[in-house]
């Protein structure tokens, strides 16, 4: 299993306020829609979407809409999609806010590990840096 991760980012803003960006599909769709994602769809507990190289990705959440703090989002992907993995929002709370974290631990042979890891970090930082600039 190889694990994937965003740089822990600041954020000032408290955990609870922070966890409703992942309560609903809109807005999670807007933190990934700043990286390298595109016709995001989100319904019940599934969304969708394609990345660069037009790669479907289908996810269903697996995590209590409930949390606001610790592990506020977890999905797993389904059937399609060609890599299996999880994706993961950990919100740590902080004197000031609190800190997010965005990884996925991820099945991957040394061949898909050189293609994936890199688009995965990308959209991993790429959505806490845009977490981190809305607070």
């Amino acid at each position: 299993m190889t694990r994937i991760e965003s740089p822990a980012v600041p954020l000032n803003a408290s955990c609870e306020r922070v966890s409703k960006d992942f309560l609903d599909w809109t807005s999670f769709g807007e933190l990934l829609s700043t990286g390298p994602v595109s016709d995001f769809h989100g319904e019940g507990d599934r969304c969708s979407f394609k990345v660069s190289g037009g790669v479907a990705v289908h996810l269903v959440r697996t995590s209590s809409l409930g949390a606001t703090e610790g592990r506020v989002l977890e999905l797993v992907t389904e059937a399609p999609t060609p890599v299996k993995f999880t994706i993961d929002v950990t919100l740590t709370p902080q004197e000031t806010g609190c800190t997010c974290l965005v990884g996925c631990d991820a099945e991957l042979n040394p061949f898909t590990k050189m293609m994936v890891e890199p688009a995965l970090t990308g959209l991993f930082g790429q959505m806490a840096a845009t977490l981190k600039g809305r607070y």
